[in-house]
């Protein structure tokens, strides 16, 4: 029997969506976190000398990761879940939009997988394209600089996969919007999972 909350934490680059989830360990601290980026540079560095750390796995991104790469990291991801969220609440952090030198890619979830995965709730930070760009100039992290309607764009496109994963399976989608104070927004993600 489930004890705890699954929830997908989702939302494009610069949204703090990491930066949040730390803090959030810090007032949750049995928190089980699943952090998709960082497990993603893991698992291709041990295929590829080309990524040393995260900074490498988000400039070279659509070079780097392949389709497969991710699905079989997913693979990983329900094994975790399965087993975690018997003794803690579980927090995934992802996106699958990607923006690339030449637009963006999605690498989703099918929506049969997503259903093993079987989130409480799906909860996408947002931020407005100006937040987003100086967030990314100020600290890109290998984070390709992008503009206001690249950075809009790649908002709009993550917004539309959390609600179709969402309306898949009939959960709540829950749009925070991260420009604000981030304490305020820890507080009231924390309430979310007591």
């Amino acid at each position: 029997m489930p004890v705890g909350k699954v929830i997908y934490l989702t939302g494009a680059p610069a949204s703090g969506k990491s930066s949040t989830t730390r803090l959030l360990r810090d007032v949750v601290p049995e928190l089980q976190v699943w952090e998709y980026g960082a497990r993603l540079t893991e698992y291709v560095r041990r295929r590829s000398d080309a990524v040393l750390d995260q900074n490498d796995l988000r400039s070279q991104s659509a070079q780097a990761v392949t389709a497969e790469d991710v699905q079989r990291l997913d693979d990983e991801l329900l094994e975790f879940v399965a087993r975690e969220r018997t003794r803690a609440n579980v927090i995934i952090d992802s996106h699958a939009v990607t923006k690339e030198a030449w637009g963006f890619r999605v690498v989703p979830f099918s929506l049969a997988r997503f259903a093993q995965l079987a989130p409480d709730e799906i909860w996408m930070l947002f931020t407005g394209p100006a937040t987003a760009v100086s967030r990314i100039e100020e600290d890109p992290g290998g984070r390709p600089v992008v503009s206001e309607e690249e950075a809009r764009m790649h908002t709009h496109l993550q917004a539309s996969v959390a609600a179709t994963y969402a309306m898949s399976l009939g959960v709540p989608l829950y749009l925070f919007d991260s420009s604000g104070p981030q304490g305020e927004l820890v507080r009231l993600l924390a309430d979310r999972l007591s």
